[in-house]
């Protein structure tokens, strides 16, 4: 269901400059009469159909967000065992392997591709200062990152609720005004 914006004239004047008034309707694509016109919709009904569409859309960026913190730890996870490994003995860059999203790296190659490290040694140990000290950089970049895309899932996830709980609240006051009529009649 995609909903589309249409600009129409009020046929109301702005005392202030003389201009038309305007204002924003919505249709939604796939809301039809049997005979396929556009089915009119009350504005509860509108504004349901807005909200659960803003909704799905953050539900959307929500689960995108999940992926990036997902590969995020996965990331952290490596450096974080390829950094014990070096600091237990020592290691060879090219022979040790590890697998991230799917694919085999060598230590090396996952360093220098995926985590953007330079001058990865061919075999590095506890004495090995600089790079321990570039894989902890990266680590604090990324626990950076995941800290800020933690706050962007929350904030996202907020307004997805938002959106469901205007929905109820619709839901609520047609209810309430349907109960009203019934009532009166």
């Amino acid at each position: 269901m995609a909903i589309e914006t249409v600009e129409f004239d009020l046929s109301m004047v702005n005392p202030d400059d003389g201009r038309y008034l305007t204002a924003r309707a919505y249709t939604i694509d796939g809301v039809n009469n049997i005979d396929g016109s556009p089915r009119e919709l009350s504005i509860g009904q509108l504004v349901m159909a807005i909200c659960l569409q803003r909704a799905a859309e953050l539900e959307a960026a929500i689960l995108e967000k999940m992926d990036v913190m997902e590969g995020t730890s996965a990331m952290l996870e490596i450096l974080t065992n390829i950094e014990t490994e070096i600091l237990e003995g020592n290691v060879n860059m090219d022979s040790s392997s590890v697998t991230y999203k799917g694919n085999t790296y060598t230590y090396k190659r996952f360093l220098a591709d995926v985590v953007g490290i330079a001058n990865v040694p061919d075999s590095a140990n506890a004495d090995s200062e600089e790079f321990i000290s570039a894989i902890e950089s990266k680590m604090d970049e990324k626990n950076s990152f995941s800290q800020q895309t933690m706050i962007e899932l929350q904030s996202l996830t907020s307004k997805r609720d938002q959106s469901y709980d205007m929905v109820s609240n619709v839901l609520k006051s047609l209810n309430t005004v349907l109960v009203g009529i019934v009532n009166n009649t």
